[in-house]
């Protein structure tokens, strides 16, 4: 369906509304750095990022401690605190090779102790450095392998999945990938995002056919779909498990985060002014669910991220606390094109794996699908454009982390840092006024003798 240019142009003014949004946070962080301190730097740094994530217009796509992702010794500490606690090390680490180059600048060759302080804090950065790799070296251990997965990756163009002239042929494709992958000896297969086009519990043409092929094949099957809910009359971005023989499909789940504005009109439910306002016929009007699925399947456990979703360490961590054991992420990244969005989308996700200890599997339309442990390694991966499968062992998920258990406790550890550092830095300055206070005094003395 071709986009109005009513829509193209509320798009593009929403588009730069979030980056001067987004800006807000950095000019707040640099306001308050240059307010209390550097030292501050890594407890402000990650409770900022803490509230990117919260409201319906929320957006976590930037944080920092997404680009250590494909390093993965580093990341492991995301099992203690989350992303948070990546961004709060890597900015930690910048401190101190700052507070490094300052005792070695040529402002600093003039003082005579500057050796000792050199020493001192390169070995802190040294320090800093050796942290997150030590604690990897005890963390990481071998895994077992768990099940078979064979996840499809059709390649329909973004363009094709609403032209219904194509129906046909994108559905016959996303059969003839699924008998094909019955060569792999899957325990599940998976699909991506709206994979059906159609609603595959109430369809009498793609429903048949896909609960067909689980039967046939006796292997589940997990597929993004639109749903229809009879009883709030209203249609969701979802995800169904087909088990075989199974009919009518009993477990789904509707997605809880929508995309702002592509997806769904922020707040337009509690406001809904806001809909006449700036809503036209072509922007996305999906509802929100509010459920954490869970779904039981033949090995275990398993909860669907859909798309977007999967950027948001919170709610990954609900449905691994009410006993996920995989995470299966359903996406359609073709929008990006070739461009790095559709990279970085990919490894936002990984990190989820990481801090609740659990396996991820991921099906992108256009890729990049991949397979990814607990430690996040990604196994196995897809080119982009392709239309592919990808089969191979899924490993077995760890004991629940620290994250998953406590969540963001290392927020509320920044906050009394904070605190406790701000009290320290208010008496020093009190104490250091004490004695100019008293030289005053005195110097009035005199003058008055």
């Amino acid at each position: 369906m071709p986009v109005e240019p009513v829509t193209r142009i509320l798009l593009d003014l929403g588009v730069v509304l979030l980056f001067a949004y987004l800006g807000l946070y950095i000019g707040l962080f640099a306001w308050l750095t240059r307010r209390w301190g550097v030292w501050a730097a890594p407890l402000i740094w990650p409770l900022l990022e803490l509230v990117r994530t919260k409201s319906q217009i929320a957006f976590p796509w930037g944080l920092l401690g997404y680009t250590m992702t494909p390093y993965v010794p580093f990341i492991q500490i995301a099992s203690i605190g989350g992303v948070y606690i990546v961004s709060a090390w890597l900015v930690l680490v910048n401190v101190l090779l700052f507070r490094l180059l300052q005792a070695i600048g040529p402002q600093a060759a003039s003082h005579k102790p500057q050796a000792r302080n050199v020493t001192w804090r390169a070995a802190a950065l040294l320090a800093a450095f050796a942290v997150p790799l030590v604690f990897a070296a005890f963390y990481v251990r071998p895994l077992k392998p768990w099940f078979n997965v064979a996840i499809i990756q059709p390649n329909v163009s973004p363009l094709d999945k609403g032209d219904w002239d194509s129906r046909e042929q994108t559905q016959s494709d996303l059969a003839r990938l699924t008998r094909q992958s019955a060569a792999t000896k899957p325990d599940l297969i998976l699909y991506p995002e709206t994979a059906t086009l159609v609603d595959v519990t109430r369809s009498t043409t793609m429903g048949p056919v896909i609960r067909g092929l689980a039967d046939s094949l006796q292997t589940e099957i997990f597929t993004g779909t639109p749903l229809f809910d009879e009883r709030r009359n209203s249609w969701h971005n979802g995800a169904v498990l087909i088990r075989p023989g199974e009919q009518p499909v009993k477990q789904r789940y509707y997605k809880m985060r929508l995309v702002p504005f592509s997806e769904k009109i922020p707040y337009a439910d509690e406001l809904p002014i806001i809909r006449k306002i700036i809503g036209t016929a072509d922007m996305g009007d999906w509802t929100r669910g509010h459920d954490y699925t869970v779904f039981n399947w033949s090995h275990g456990t398993l909860s669907a991220l859909i798309c977007f979703e999967a950027i948001f360490p919170d709610l990954t961590r609900q449905f691994t606390r009410r006993g996920s054991q995989l995470l299966a992420v359903v996406t359609n990244d073709g929008w990006f094109g070739r461009m790095v969005g559709a990279q970085q989308h990919a490894e936002l996700a990984v990190l989820r794996t990481v801090e609740n200890g659990v396996p991820m599997i991921r099906s992108a339309n256009n890729g990049i699908s991949f397979i990814a442990d607990p430690y996040g390694r990604v196994l196995k991966k897809t080119p982009l454009f392709t239309q592919t499968i990808l089969a191979g062992p899924v490993p077995r998920p760890l004991a629940p982390t620290l994250y998953r258990r406590y969540g963001d406790w290392f927020m509320l550890a920044c906050v009394l840092g904070l605190i406790v550092g701000l009290v320290v830095l208010r008496v020093r300055t009190r104490r250091k006024s004490l004695p100019t206070a008293e030289s005053e005094v005195r110097s009035s003395k005199d003058d008055s003798m």
